[in-house]
C-alpha cells in the first residue's frame, strides 16, 4: 500500500528501566522551527525532482514526512509513551515482562488517540522460553512444560488486566481488541511432545469494540481438528473486523502498480455482533 501506510515500528523493549523512544525527540541543537525550515527546502527540491513521480518505493514519502513532522510536535503523544507515568502497581497488574508493558503501552496509546496497533507477544515467532507460540519443540526441546511455564500463565496475567482496564476507563466499547495467532495447533502430538502447524481449525479471541460479551460462536469436534458448526474464514474475520470499525469490508483500495485490491473478501460474522 505504499509509504503513506507504514507502521511507526517500535523495537525498543517497554520493559526497559530506561524506555523511550528517541525518535520522538529532536537533537538538542536542533528546534522543530529549523527542522520545519528545512523541510521546506527539501520539498524545493522534491518539487524539483521527477524521483517521487516515478518511484514506486518514493511515492508516498511526502505525506510520511508530513506525519513524522507532525509526531515531532505532538507533546500528547510522546507522554503517551513515557511509561513511568504510571503506577508501580499499574505495571506490576500487567506484568513486567515486554508483553505486558507492550499492551499497557498500547491502552495509553488507545488513551491519546491511536487509531491502530498491534502488541506482538514476542520478538522469536517461537521455541523456548522468552519466544512466541510457534511450539513445535526446537532442537528436541518439549514444549508443553514451556506452555505451562511462560506462555500461558504471561496471558493470564496480561490479556485480562488489559481488557478490565479499557473497560474501567470506558474505552473498551470504542476499542475492538483481537488476540489471535496465524495457525492453530495440530490435533495430535508429535514426537517431541509439542505440537505443528494446523490451519483448518483454531481460536481467536474479539473483545469491545461492539461485540458480544461472554459469547462462543462456532464449535469444533471433540479433537479440535475442524470445525462442526459456523467455521469462520480467514477473510470472514477481516471482513468482521472492518465492519466493526465502521469500514465497508469490500471496500476497494488501489495497490502497487495502481492495481485494484479489495480489502476483504469475506462477509462480516454478524452473530457476534451486539
Amino acid at each position: 500500500m505504499g509509504k503513506l501506510h507504514d507502521p511507526l515500528l517500535v523495537t525498543r523493549d517497554p520493559n526497559k528501566p530506561d524506555f523511550k523512544l528517541p525518535e520522538l525527540n529532536l537533537p538538542a541543537n536542533l528546534t522543530y522551527e529549523r527542522l520545519m525550515h528545512r523541510r521546506s527546502i527539501q520539498k524545493i527540491i522534491d518539487k524539483q525532482s521527477s524521483l517521487l513521480e516515478h518511484s514506486t518505493q518514493a511515492r508516498g514519502m511526502d505525506a510520511y514526512y508530513e506525519k513524522a513532522l507532525a509526531m515531532l510536535d505532538s507533546p500528547k503523544l510522546r507522554e503517551a509513551f513515557n511509561l513511568s507515568a504510571e503506577s508501580d502497581a499499574v505495571r506490576d497488574s500487567y506484568g513486567r515482562t515486554t508483553y505486558g508493558q507492550s499492551c499497557l503501552l498500547a491502552r495509553r496509546l488507545v488513551e491519546a488517540g491511536t487509531k491502530f496497533v498491534t502488541a506482538y507477544f514476542s520478538p522469536n515467532i517461537g521455541g523456548d522460553v522468552g519466544s512466541g507460540w510457534d511450539t513445535h519443540g526446537n532442537n528436541d526441546k518439549k514444549m508443553f512444560p514451556v506452555l505451562e511455564k511462560y506462555h500461558l500463565p504471561m496471558t493470564d496475567q496480561t490479556l485480562p488486566t488489559l481488557l478490565e482496564e479499557l473497560d474501567q476507563r470506558g474505552l473498551l466499547d470504542t476499542t475492538l481488541v483481537v488476540w489471535m495467532g496465524e495457525f492453530g495447533r495440530t490435533p495430535k502430538i508429535n514426537e517431541k511432545a509439542s505440537r505443528d502447524h494446523w490451519p483448518d481449525c483454531y481460536t481467536v479471541l474479539l473483545a469491545g469494540g461492539g461485540v458480544k460479551r461472554g459469547f462462543v460462536y462456532g464449535e469444533s469436534d471433540k479433537t479440535a481438528s475442524y470445525p462442526t458448526k459456523d467455521p469462520v474464514r480467514p477473510d470472514d474475520l477481516a471482513a468482521t473486523i472492518y465492519y466493526l470499525l465502521g469500514i465497508d469490508p469490500h471496500t476497494e483500495v488501489r495497490g502497487a502498480g495502481d492495481r485494484p485490491v479489495l480489502i476483504s473478501e469475506g462477509n462480516p460474522v454478524m452473530g457476534i455482533v451486539a
